[in-house]
């Protein structure tokens, strides 16, 4: 009977002092994949993970870092309690880009048997109408002068639309219209010789009837120098 009784107390005692060990935080991410489908080219995505302490100790999340510039992320939280959890908010940025889509967030933890996880974000990137140039750069042109730059709108399928309307940040700034197809425009960006030197940061808003893109925003950035200027 005592043998039995110490055996039983060696073995109580032996799975207390384990118990300690095995308990360690859990990261779980809730999908490990976010599928966008298919979204406009220049527009943006926001995918929503969930972060949870699956574990029975505290989870400190130590980091969070995507695989590119075009994606930015948001934490609400980085000490979870046993059970709890919090969103993690990423933000894919498809602007100039056309095409399938793939980016990582990883996730560094206090978690011992994946310290390092990642979540995923994929889809396309349909590039419905194509401004070429997608931006108007001036650089070190002359004031004084009339500057005109020539762009085109058109459709990437063919698919007929129609320009509506475009919208100037400055009064000076004239756009000539020309339909070269029902899937395709031309337009011609003028800059008035009585521009004053110095940087110029302005945009068009182009506004179409197409269902997925019905408005291209086009940037015009760059300097206007006098002839004194070296």
């Amino acid at each position: 009977m005592t043998s039995l009784r110490t055996t039983g107390y060696a073995l109580f005692t032996l799975l207390t002092l384990l118990q300690p060990l095995s308990a360690a935080p859990k990261l779980i991410i809730n999908p490990e994949t976010f599928d966008f489908g298919e979204v406009p080219s220049g527009e943006s995505v926001q995918a929503t993970f969930t972060l949870r302490n699956a574990g029975d100790e505290p989870l400190h999340i130590n980091h969070v870092r995507t695989s590119c510039g075009c994606t930015t992320s948001r934490l609400d939280k980085r000490e979870l309690a046993p059970g709890e959890e919090t969103p993690l908010t990423a933000t894919l940025s498809l602007r100039n880009r056309s095409g399938p889509q793939h980016q990582r967030v990883t996730i560094a933890s206090n978690d011992p048997d994946a310290p390092s996880r990642q979540a995923h974000i994929q889809g396309t990137a349909v590039q419905y109408l194509t401004l070429t140039p997608s931006a108007v750069l001036l650089f070190s042109a002359p004031q004084g002068q009339s500057i005109t730059r020539t762009l085109s709108l058109h459709s990437e399928n063919q698919t007929p639309f129609q320009l509506l309307s475009i919208e100037v940040t400055h009064p000076n700034l004239t756009v000539a219209v020309t339909p070269v197809s029902p899937s395709s425009y031309r337009l011609a960006l003028t800059i008035p010789a009585t521009w004053p030197a110095g940087r110029i940061n302005e945009s068009l808003r182009i506004h179409t009837d197409h269902p997925h893109v019905p408005i291209l925003t086009c940037s015009i950035t760059g300097t206007l120098q006098t002839g004194d200027n070296p």
